[in-house]
């Protein structure tokens, strides 16, 4: 028997380049609270590079659950059910993105604007030294937590993810190494670089009119 070729990678087309921000309203059959999700262009992850590893650290500190903008918005202000970053990178170029549920549907407008103040806040201004290192400790110590039994490492996305996005564990010690180094000078490259408008769509969900 002859053996057959083995696995080749597919040719997976490049996607072109976004120039221009993308806009999309969605009507949903059913009842909902207006959700709103602009999305930004992002690079692939990388364990060593500054510039991607400075992305994550922005999502944390300019939308995270304890971010002046989700204080505002979720806490005092009640505008809106909840904030979400998403600014996990994956192995390919994808998308970091600020989801959340408006409260009132004639504040749409208003909750977008405050979310991109805060992009341009953190494209002009460094931030806070102690939110920065308060930020990078939570993202190391909630791995290490993460690798308390067996389980966890086993099933637990605290080693997966390393592997999914490397085929290997040994990027964890460059990662964190990189987390380390990240600066406030750092934080806002990566929001002038990534956060553009260039790259960003605005996608939002809104109950279909008549119901």
């Amino acid at each position: 028997t002859q053996w057959q070729t083995g696995y080749e990678a597919p040719d997976i087309p490049v996607e072109p380049e976004q120039t221009r921000a993308r806009r999309r309203t969605v009507q949903y059959p059913g009842r909902t609270l207006p959700v709103l999700a602009i999305n930004f262009k992002a690079p692939e992850w990388s364990p060593t590079d500054r510039n991607t590893v400075a992305l994550q650290v922005l999502g944390r500190v300019a939308f995270g659950s304890t971010s002046d903008l989700y204080k505002e918005l979720v806490v005092q202000d009640r505008k809106v059910q909840y904030l979400n970053s998403s600014f996990g990178l994956a192995r390919d170029p994808g998308l970091v993105s600020i989801t959340t549920i408006i409260m009132n549907p004639r504040e749409v407008g208003a909750v977008e604007g405050r979310i991109l103040e805060t992009v341009d806040q953190f494209q002009t201004d460094l931030v806070d030294q102690q939110v920065l290192a308060d930020a990078k400790s939570n993202m190391k110590y909630g791995f290490l937590m993460g690798l308390e039994t067996a389980q966890q490492i086993a099933i637990a996305f605290s080693m997966i993810g390393y592997v999914i996005r490397t085929g290997g564990i040994e990027a964890v010690e460059d990662y964190y190494r990189a987390l380390d180094a990240v600066t406030a000078e750092d934080v806002r490259t990566a929001a002038q670089q990534w956060l553009v408008d260039s790259g960003k769509t605005t996608v939002t969900m809104v109950q279909r009119r008549g119901r």
